[in-house]
């Protein structure tokens, strides 16, 4: 977590997350195309929602603190860098295709992000040592120290708060499936996006919702490396990528992710 006080730095609005959280990715993409330069403050999971109360956002993150505001939701921050942006084209357009990307963003919101996210440590969680690692990687110093002391606890509450269990899993990779299908009967009249004739919320929200089972390039450092996942995982990873709707979202993440400006 940086600690500068410089004034370039504290001018800098200032991203509260979970480095590896999908729907911190997603912020953090908006901000990432819409040019605006922040800090990136990544917390523990057990830690993240003090930090983000503290800035005056909620339990949740990513939490975005500027100088004229808390913006406390992955959507409105998107709409905060779509209202800050140079020259991007809105990720949220005018008129009837603006309602489109709304519903289709809030849809993989509401069923997709939870999905990922429960299959992800359900099968993670399968060798425990590797959750560890994976959790303190996401803070500094105490933080750090404290993630892997308490890991037996920090389990526990994952376990309990996500139900990470058989039938949950089983739940999520349904909702996983007919999500994908739904992407899929839109991609199959050949457009390039899945509403309008640009990159717009809807295909940023999907592609980093979907990060978890993709595991794209440009976010390998933020997951476990492949060759240490579960069997399960892998072998769902690479089915998802497999699948047209993978596919999209891989090529939207090689043709659209810009590189991060969070220091």
């Amino acid at each position: 977590m940086s600690t500068s006080t410089s004034p370039s730095a504290v001018a800098l609005p200032r991203l509260v997350t979970i480095r590896f959280s999908h729907f911190c990715e997603k912020a953090r993409w908006a901000l990432d195309r819409a040019g605006i330069a922040y800090r990136e403050e990544s917390h523990v999971p057990i830690f993240s929602w003090r930090a983000s109360l503290g800035s005056g956002g909620k339990r949740t993150v990513p939490c975005l603190v500027t100088s004229s505001g808390v913006v406390a939701d992955s959507t409105d921050i998107l709409r905060w860098a779509d209202a800050h942006a140079a020259v991007a084209a809105p990720l949220f357009p005018p008129g009837t295709a603006g309602e489109e990307v709304t519903a289709l963003e809030e849809e993989f919101d509401r069923r997709l992000g939870p999905a990922t996210r429960r299959l992800a440590y359900f099968y993670l969680l399968q060798r425990p040592e590797l959750v560890r690692r994976f959790l303190a990687s996401a803070g500094e110093g105490l933080e750090a120290r404290l993630a892997r002391r308490l890991f037996p606890l920090l389990r526990a509450m994952m376990v309990r708060g996500l139900r990470l269990d058989a039938a949950g899993a089983e739940r999520s990779r349904t909702a996983l499936d007919e999500v994908f299908g739904r992407v899929e009967a839109l991609l199959a009249d050949g457009r390039r996006y899945l509403a309008g004739e640009r990159f717009s919320a809807a295909d940023l929200t999907f592609a980093s919702l979907a990060a978890p089972v993709l595991v794209p390039d440009c976010m390998s450092r933020d997951y476990p490396p492949p060759e240490e996942v579960p069997p399960e995982l892998a072998a769902l990873i690479a089915h998802c990528r497999e699948r047209p709707a993978g596919r999209f979202a891989l090529r939207l993440f090689a043709e659209e992710r810009p590189a991060r400006l969070g220091a």
